[in-house]
């Protein structure tokens, strides 16, 4: 089979992968030297959620090359006290002096993960009840207090936890230093730079602007079992998606490539920044690997046949939303499948994707 054929057969599987409970099919974009796929509309703006996590880190290196800040850098020395005054901490330890930067870039600061709480424990804002209350628009201050009442995880440093706390808090660093509101900055600091105009339409959207682009939202579902809200949740959770609160936002297929082009060609930061981000420290799932602001993708770790398999680096995003950049093969990869419920059907595509691009790439 040529690398035509296996483009076809592949996208026409996409195209027909839906279901009663998931009517939509997947968008997915792949573009390189040697291959060119594409399925759905990739310019349909779809909801990236923890994607947003590499924009983050990579404003936290523009402010790092700026002098501003440093990676060893404690959080007392750049939050306010009532950012940190929720914050549980291990026994003899003070957040404040010794939680860095770069402990919440690898999600080792040992603060638990206000949206996915230990076991046990409950939050307003876990899954489950984000998923039930959707309209309910959140702030990152709301969000920080919810750690009020979860223990620590560990001492810093000590234990890899995935923390969407250390993020929050990475954002409001990001608003402390920088001088102006999160939002504000990535649109200037990444969205404008690299040309991500469909992606910038959505922040700080008010009401009016709102009700114009929800309608070219791609439908996403947060928690499809749900009695209450198991459909499509975008309309309601549209408020959530100006990129100022930590949720993410919604952004293009086109516009993730041209993101993932200005970072790798070292137009946003230094192109050394992308070991760091990238480079394994600790495992997340079989196959998963978090760095600093990235994961890479070990595909022997889902199957052992498959190591020998290129390594991309890059965001993953609840609603199982891909994006990754191999860097050997110079080929970006976009997957957008709309739902946490088929993260395991995005990751059976997304090896057949990298055993494409292997071969033809």
């Amino acid at each position: 089979m040529n690398a035509d054929a296996a483009v076809r057969r592949i996208t026409n599987k996409l195209d027909r992968t839906t279901s009663d409970r998931f009517p939509v099919a997947p968008i997915a974009l792949v573009t390189g030297r040697g291959l060119e796929l594409s399925a759905g509309d990739p310019d349909q703006p779809f909801y990236v959620a923890s994607i947003d996590k590499v924009f983050i880190a990579t404003l936290i290196a523009q402010l790092v090359e700026e002098g501003d800040l440093r990676l060893d850098s404690p959080l007392g020395d750049l939050l306010p006290g009532e950012d940190l005054a929720p914050l549980p901490a291990a026994p003899g330890i003070e957040n404040a002096r010794d939680v860095t930067v770069e402990h919440l870039l690898s999600h080792t600061s040992g603060l638990p993960d206000v949206m996915l709480p230990p076991r046990g424990y409950d939050t307003e804002c876990a899954i489950p009840k984000l998923s039930a209350t959707p309209s309910r628009v959140w702030t990152i201050a709301e969000f920080l207090q919810q750690a009020a009442h979860l223990p620590p995880i560990a001492r810093p440093g000590e234990r890899f936890l995935y923390s969407d706390t250390g993020y929050f808090l990475l954002m409001r660093i990001i608003e402390e230093v920088g001088g102006a509101g999160f939002a504000e900055q990535l649109r200037a600091r990444i969205f404008e730079p690299a040309g991500m105009t469909d992606s910038a339409r959505w922040i700080g959207a008010d009401a009016d602007s709102l009700a114009a682009l929800v309608p070219t939202l791609a439908p996403f579902w947060l928690d499809p079992h749900d009695p209450v809200c198991g459909g499509d949740v975008s309309g309601v959770f549209a408020p959530n998606l100006a990129w100022t609160n930590g949720l993410g936002g919604p952004s293009t297929a086109h516009d993730l490539v041209r993101f993932q082009r200005a970072l790798h060609g070292g137009e946003l930061v230094d192109p050394a920044w992308i070991a760091f981000f990238a480079t394994p420290r600790n495992r997340f799932r079989p196959g998963i690997h978090y760095g600093a602001g990235m994961n890479t993708l070990l595909f022997g770790g889902f199957f052992p046949l498959l190591r020998g398999y290129p390594r991309p680096g890059g965001g993953l995003g609840y609603t199982a939303a891909h994006m990754y950049y191999y860097p050997e093969q110079r080929t970006h990869v976009i997957l957008n499948y709309h739902s946490h419920q088929r993260m395991r059907m995005s990751f059976q595509m997304h090896i057949r994707l990298a055993g494409l691009i292997r071969r033809y790439g």
